[in-house]
């Protein structure tokens, strides 16, 4: 399937569904996206923390070689559409409990090649003046991006200017001659040469009609957005018991684990305990309200890999789900275009990812 005047239709626009449409269409495809919410990175996209980075992943985790190609990457597009990333931060600061855990962290990333730094307690206070206690060191990575992966996905869809069916839900693939010929939609059919299933942990719904499955489970995890008056950090800041970014309309953004779906623990009673939170860490504004608590499900495999390439035994199947979506979207549009268009295979994807 090595030419560019293919028809794909590409399931799911979240920021994966996005960038595969973006690198399709940039290559020469004919590219239709189709996506059940009312418009791009409505799903689980618009529940995403939003941070790009390295410094998050522990060196020698399976993924670690990934997410570098993946920071490079998005290098790479922040060159092709400056627009979409003017309102984006650069750069996190991250620490441990102890010191000596920070060195030691930073000193692996260090050994990997990851561009990353020490800053000690007054170039910290220097930086964010309004984070109450500093750590007496933290990792500065420069290349990490804070985002809206939401914007993010409708900019890479507008830039190429694919075909867009949005608010229809795609009700299964069209099998014909032992091959996917195109999606059923309630109200009609399209035809395509290729389809792609991006719809992160909603694939299998499709592909398990052909007799496959890719495994893809539900990883929850809760996304609380804060309104706020006036700026408060600059940096994302990661620390024990604290992840929170500013977006440029000075919404405070906190991610957090998900613990279990117990009233006490359910999304609005964390936001309040953790603005509690905030307040003792941070010089916040007394006007600092919840404004959205939600948990988001995120695509997850159990070996940490996410999954592109064509599906086993059927042809004109393709799939593209993992985590972390936001961090890997870019690559993962550009390995598969490179896949499809010009057969290319990514060593950095073993054969249990399919490509």
């Amino acid at each position: 399937m090595a030419s560019a005047k293919i028809r794909v239709i590409i399931v799911g626009a979240g920021i994966v569904g996005a960038s595969l449409a973006f690198h399709f269409a940039r290559r020469g495809a004919t590219v239709h996206v189709v996506e059940e919410n009312v418009q791009a990175g409505s799903g689980v996209t618009a529940r995403a923390f939003g941070w790009v980075n390295i410094i998050n992943i522990a060196p020698g985790a399976v993924n670690y070689r990934l997410v570098q190609q993946a920071l490079a990457d998005y290098t790479r597009l922040q060159a092709d559409l400056p627009d979409a990333f003017v309102a984006a931060r650069p750069g996190s600061l991250f620490w441990l409990k102890s010191t000596a855990e920070t060195e030691a962290f930073a000193a692996a990333h260090r050994a990997t090649g990851t561009d990353v730094e020490l800053v000690d307690a007054a170039t910290i206070t220097e930086w964010e003046p309004n984070l109450l206690e500093p750590p007496a060191c933290a990792i500065f990575s420069p290349r990490d991006l804070a985002l809206d992966p939401a914007r993010l996905s409708r900019d890479l869809i507008d830039a190429v200017g694919v075909t867009a069916t949005f608010g229809q839900k795609v009700e299964s693939l069209i099998l014909s001659g032992g091959r996917v010929r195109g999606v059923r939609l309630a109200d009609g059919t399209i035809d395509a040469d290729l389809v792609i299933l991006a719809g992160g942990t909603s694939v299998d719904r499709l592909t398990e009609r052909l007799g496959f499955r890719t495994g893809v489970e539900t990883s929850p995890s809760i996304i609380l957005r804060y309104g706020c008056a006036e700026p408060v950090v600059s940096r994302i800041l990661r620390g024990p018991g604290l992840e929170i970014r500013q977006s440029a309309d000075n919404m405070l953004h906190v991610a957090k684990g998900y613990i279990d779906d117990r009233k006490e623990n359910a999304p609005e009673k964390v936001g309040e305990r953790i603005l509690k939170v905030m307040h003792e860490r941070l010089r916040l504004p007394e006007d600092v309200t919840l404004v959205e608590a939600a948990t988001g499900y995120r695509p997850f495999f159990s070996d940490e890999m996410p999954r592109l390439g064509f599906l086993p035994g059927i042809e004109g199947a393709y799939v593209a789900v993992g985590h972390p979506g936001v961090i890997l979207a870019p690559l993962l549009g550009r390995l598969a275009a490179e896949h499809v268009l010009q057969d290319r295979r990514s060593p950095l994807i073993p054969s249990a990812g399919l490509i």
